[in-house]
């Protein structure tokens, strides 16, 4: 009956196995998107960023938990699938800045549209296969003041945006990215 129950799970190991080697096997690029450094603008209404902003793949640390220490009770617990984040939340507070005319402050917002490598919107591709993809949310930060130039009568400003995407329905392992498309605008 021992070897029956081990037979059954053999399948949800050697995938969840698989998964665990191809993730730590998964090359680690050295920046990560997050410390952009933006150089200040001088011009009114010159975006301090390319307008599209590549977004780097998630890092390892942003899919693996925090390492726990546990303790293994039964032989149930040793098949147990690893366990992952899948929900990503990623931040880019300071994606752009932009001096404007101080009275131009209160108006403004900011518009983000993400496109995957095979040019579907609203979404991820995989670096190595783009037609595989994943649905991205794009949530804008508000848009805050940094300092004011009395002098000039102008204020800059930054802002940026919130990422949420979910890998659960990743169906290649690999990294995931794409290219963000930034636009301000007043109301």
């Amino acid at each position: 009956m021992v070897s029956n129950q081990t037979t059954s799970h053999q399948p949800n190991l050697k995938y969840c196995l698989g998964m665990l080697v191809a993730l730590l096997a998964w090359p680690q690029p050295e920046a990560i998107a997050q410390s952009l450094n933006v150089a200040e603008p001088t011009q009114i209404y010159q975006l301090s960023t390319p307008q599209q902003v590549i977004v780097p793949p998630q890092q390892l640390g942003e899919i693996t938990p925090a390492p726990v220490s546990e303790t293994v009770t039964n032989p149930q617990d040793l098949l147990a699938p690893p366990q992952f984040n899948t929900v990503i939340t990623r931040e880019l507070p300071g994606l752009w800045q932009m001096r404007v005319p101080l009275d131009q402050v209160a108006s403004l917002y900011a518009t983000y549209e993400l496109k995957a490598g095979n040019g579907q919107s609203d979404r991820f591709s995989n670096n190595e296969r783009s037609e595989q993809t994943v649905r991205v949310v794009v949530e804008p930060l508000p848009i805050i003041e940094i300092s004011r130039d009395e002098n000039t009568n102008t204020a800059l400003v930054e802002g940026g945006a919130r990422l949420h995407f979910d890998l659960a329905n990743a169906h290649s392992a690999g990294g995931y990215g794409g290219v963000l498309t930034v636009t301000v605008n007043q109301r």
